[in-house]
């Protein structure tokens, strides 16, 4: 047995669960170590490969108990594994590997993801053509205590193995559905380039993740039915950037904006993409115009530095303001024909030409009935006692004996209730969802005059979806934006009014 000696302060490792990691990008650290060890060896493990019939496989397997407590990590796979004396470097925190022109560059990815994901995890690793495998197990007490000695165990084992296992046990947080398809979804967009060369099978609890990229049909066609799709290629700063921009004939807010990409690793993607505030405008707030929907694209920025979560670019000096104004001069005119294109089709299960003709006609009649301007330029403001007896509503319906309609979806309960005992003079809808981080309730008016003009069932759907919808934009806003602005309800209930299409598509 040999031992081996932590070369860092003890109670470093306890501020590493307070990086402001995404569990997607601690993931990937382990990924990244996995694919550079590769690259490194790609000569000899072609060969391996090839006589085993194989690829460079890494398993990610999230194990989910009935209490956090049972709850663990497991990372494997089949690089070219780790010496003795490769722990040791390993364990040399911030020291950056031999090769730090790659994926892994700080020294410092496996050893901060570890200790965000958990309190302890252990390494099983076993080098090609060597004849002993290593194991050693690091708990985040024992180091915060001052205990910094790590003992590697070793075995004789046969040369032909070549492997890395990674476990990690006492885990500060929980994932589940929403968060589960948010780590597919980005692990496939990092890693896009070595799933679509097939130079890795990456897979998550069983299932191998695949990443599709756009294809000349889904962009907008010019005269000569060529997709709007440009390369640029400048530089900033003496440094290098390429890559392309296009503009999509269907998209979406999910789907805009630019991936920035450094040696063919995702930094940063939608659906929190790349906005230059030239081309897509400023971001804070949130906007979804069409050029925030359909203009998209790759930047690649192999020369810049990136930061230790490798989830941002770190520029330096102007080279954003430089870039911002560079991607203008590429691809500014991109962004007119982003906003003036429409689509010939009708999606079929849309209001037909003349229903939307119709409505059109019907609004317009409201608006210059003179009944608008006479409410819109009322000086009365609903009073302080109306907005009580509102409240006081809230509460009686609340312990009325009306059932709610309950939905709990991850922390937040939702209750809508019908009510058939409100006024005519009631508004139409009462709703809290500012008081309980927990709970938003809506209350409906059915007795509102404007309820008769639902008609059949897809009309009363989309009138309660809007009450609903509006009730919880306020509440995400709140709760996570300290703050209720129109442009960020808005943005929040779009994205909630996309969810039957994206229902029936799936």
């Amino acid at each position: 047995m040999e031992e081996l000696k932590i070369e860092f302060a003890s109670d470093l490792v306890s501020s590493y669960k307070r990086l402001s990691y995404k569990i997607w990008y601690a993931l990937a650290e382990y990924v990244d170590n996995s694919t550079q060890a590769y690259e490194n060896n790609k000569a000899i493990l072609d060969s391996v490969y090839e006589t085993e019939k194989s690829n460079l496989i890494v398993n990610i397997n999230y194990f989910r108990g009935q209490n956090i407590e049972e709850d663990y990590f497991e990372i494997i796979d089949n690089s070219i594994g780790m010496s003795t004396d490769d722990l040791k470097r390993a364990f040399k925190i911030g020291l950056p590997p031999e090769n730090s022109t790659g994926r892994s560059k700080y020294g410092l990815g496996m050893k901060t993801a570890s200790f965000w994901l958990g309190d302890e995890w252990t390494i099983h690793t076993k080098k090609l053509n060597e004849n002993t495998k290593s194991s050693l197990t690091l708990n985040l007490k024992s180091i915060a205590q001052g205990s910094l000695s790590l003992n590697i165990e070793t075995e004789e084992a046969d040369t032909n193995d070549h492997y890395t296992v990674i476990k990690i046990y006492g885990l500060h947080r929980r994932f589940k559905g929403m968060t589960i398809s948010k780590i597919k979804s980005f692990l496939s967009s990092i890693y896009r380039f070595d799933l679509i060369n097939d130079r890795m099978d990456l897979i998550w609890n069983g299932e191998k993740l695949e990443w599709s990229n756009f294809v000349d049909n889904d962009f907008i066609k010019n005269s000569e039915m060529e997709p709007l799709k440009r390369p640029f290629d400048f530089m900033v700063n003496n440094k290098r950037v390429h890559g392309w921009a296009g503009i999509l004939s269907n998209g979406s807010r999910n789907k805009g904006g630019f991936s920035l990409i450094k040696h063919e690793r995702v930094i940063q993607s939608p659906p929190n993409g790349y906005k230059p505030e030239s081309i897509f405008g400023e971001q804070e707030g949130g906007i979804n115009d069409l050029v925030n929907q359909r203009l998209v694209g790759e930047i690649y920025l192999d020369d810049f530095e990136v930061s230790h979560t490798k989830d941002s670019i770190l520029w330096e000096g102007t080279e954003e303001e430089d870039l911002d104004d560079q991607i203008f001069k590429e691809i500014g005119d991109f962004k007119k024909t982003a906003v003036q294109f429409r689509k010939r089709a009708v999606d079929e299960r849309g209001p037909s030409e003349e229903e939307v003709n119709i409505a059109i006609d019907e609004i317009t009649k409201e608006l210059n009935s003179g009944e608008i301007a006479d409410t819109l330029f009322a000086l009365e403001l609903p009073s302080d006692e109306i907005i009580s007896i509102s409240n006081t509503q809230l509460e009686e319906v609340s312990k009325s004996n009306i059932e709610p309609i309950i939905v709990t979806l991850n922390q937040l309960t939702i209750k809508l209730y019908v009510d058939d005992t409100m006024s005519i003079n009631d508004p139409y809808v009462i709703n809290n969802s500012t008081s309980d981080r927990d709970t938003v309730i809506i209350i409906v008016n059915k007795n509102h005059p404007f309820w008769n003009e639902l008609g059949d069932s897809r009309g009363v759907l989309n009138y309660l979806r809007q009450c609903v919808y509006d009730g919880v934009s306020e509440w995400k806003a709140y709760f996570f934006n300290s703050s209720i602005k129109p442009n960020t309800i808005k943005y929040i209930k779009d994205d909630l009014l996309r969810v039957p299409f994206n229902i029936q598509r799936s």
